[in-house]
C-alpha cells in the first residue's frame, strides 16, 4: 500500500509539471521558439532618461521586451529623440533596437536614419549611440545627405559626435558635389572628416577628384559646401597636388585652389603648368578656365621662351573682382 502511495504521488508531481511547464522554456520546440522568456512584454513602451533636471534621450517602440536581470531592452519600430546640451533635437528610426541599460547604450539595427537638427540625414544598416559621451558609431557602410541635397557623403563605416557636429568616414569615404558652373564634382579618399558646424569635409590618403574635363590627385582635400553665395573657395587640394586635363596638358604643385564666381584654379607650392614639351613655373599661377588663360606670377624660369602662354598674350592682369578673391 505505501508503495503504491509512493507512486502515485509521482505520478500527480509529473502530471502537474507536464501541464504546467511554460513552453516557452522548451527551447526551439516551443510555443514561440524562445529559450528565454522576458519578464515583461509590452506594447507602445516609452523610455526617457533625464540628467540635472534636463532630458538627454527618449525612446519609443511598437512592442518591447524587458529582460530585469540583464538590464536590457529588446524593441521593435523604433524612435529615438536624443537632446544635445543646447536642447536641440536629433531623431533616430530604426526596425530594431537593443537597449543596453547599464552602459546607457543604443545598439539599433534594420534601416537606421538618423536626422540631425541642421537638417543632415544619415542612413545604416547598423549604428551605435552611446548616452554618456553623445558618441555614435557605425560598422556598415552609410550614407549622409544634407537637407539640400547638396551634398552626399558615402564610407565603409563611421563614427560621430552628435555634440559637435563632426563624423568621421572610414574606408573608401566618398562625397558628390553640385558646384554652380561645373556642375557635379566627386571626391574620395581612403577616410574623411566632415565638420559640419564649418560646412566642410577633409578627404585623407589617395585623394582623387572628378570635376567635368578635369581630374586630379593629392593625399588631402578639403571641400567648403557653403551656400553658392558664400563659397568663394569651394574646394582645396593639398599634398602631391596634380591635375589633368583631356588635352594632355597637366599641372605639379603642392596646393590647388578652385574659386568660384571667377571659375580659376590657383597653384601655389612650387607650381608648374605642363603642356607637351613647354613647361611654365612660378610662384603663384592662376588658371582661368573659362579662357584658357595662364597668369604666373613671379615666374622662377619656363622651359620654352616661345610658350604659348608668352604668344597669345596670356598675362593678363586679373580684374578687381579677381584681386578680392584670390589670394
Amino acid at each position: 500500500m505505501r508503495i503504491a502511495l509512493r507512486y502515485s504521488s509521482y505520478l500527480l508531481i509529473f502530471l502537474t509539471v507536464w501541464f504546467l511547464w511554460p513552453r516557452e522554456l522548451d527551447g526551439a520546440n516551443g510555443r514561440l521558439g524562445e529559450a528565454v522568456v522576458p519578464d515583461y512584454r509590452m506594447e507602445s513602451s516609452r523610455y526617457v532618461s533625464v540628467r540635472d533636471g534636463r532630458r538627454e534621450v527618449e525612446m519609443y517602440s511598437k512592442k518591447s521586451n524587458f529582460d530585469f536581470l540583464a538590464h536590457e531592452m529588446d524593441s521593435t519600430n523604433v524612435t529615438i529623440y536624443f537632446y544635445s546640451t543646447q536642447g536641440d533635437r536629433t531623431v533616430v528610426t530604426s526596425d530594431r533596437g537593443l537597449f543596453y541599460m547599464n552602459e546607457k547604450r543604443f545598439h539599433l539595427q534594420d534601416n537606421v536614419r538618423s536626422e540631425s537638427p541642421d537638417g543632415f540625414v544619415m542612413t545604416s544598416a547598423e549604428t551605435n549611440y552611446l548616452l554618456p559621451t553623445k558618441h555614435l558609431s557605425s560598422p556598415t557602410p552609410v550614407q549622409g545627405t544634407m537637407k539640400d541635397n547638396s551634398v552626399k557623403i558615402w564610407g565603409d563605416r563611421a563614427e560621430g559626435d552628435m555634440e559637435s557636429k563632426r563624423m568621421q568616414l572610414f574606408g573608401n569615404a566618398r562625397a558628390n558635389y553640385k558646384e554652380a558652373k561645373r556642375g557635379l564634382t566627386t571626391i574620395r579618399g581612403d577616410m574623411a572628416d566632415m565638420h559640419r558646424d564649418e560646412e566642410k569635409v577633409e578627404f585623407f590618403k589617395n585623394v582623387e577628384v572628378n570635376q567635368e574635363k578635369t581630374k586630379g590627385t593629392s593625399q588631402k582635400a578639403t571641400l567648403y559646401y557653403a551656400a553658392p553665395e558664400k563659397a568663394l573657395r569651394y574646394m582645396s587640394l593639398q599634398e602631391d597636388v596634380r591635375l589633368t586635363e583631356p588635352n594632355g596638358k597637366y599641372t605639379r604643385s603642392q596646393v590647388a585652389e578652385f574659386f568660384m564666381p571667377t571659375d580659376t584654379i590657383v597653384l601655389t607650392g612650387f607650381p608648374a603648368v605642363y603642356d607637351g614639351d613647354d613647361a611654365v613655373t612660378g610662384d603663384k599661377i592662376t588658371m582661368y578656365r573659362t579662357t584658357g588663360v595662364v597668369e604666373v606670377l613671379s615666374a622662377n624660369a619656363a622651359s620654352n621662351q616661345d610658350h604659348p602662354a608668352k604668344k597669345e598674350g596670356r598675362q593678363m592682369k586679373a580684374s578687381k573682382e579677381d584681386d578680392e578673391l584670390i589670394p
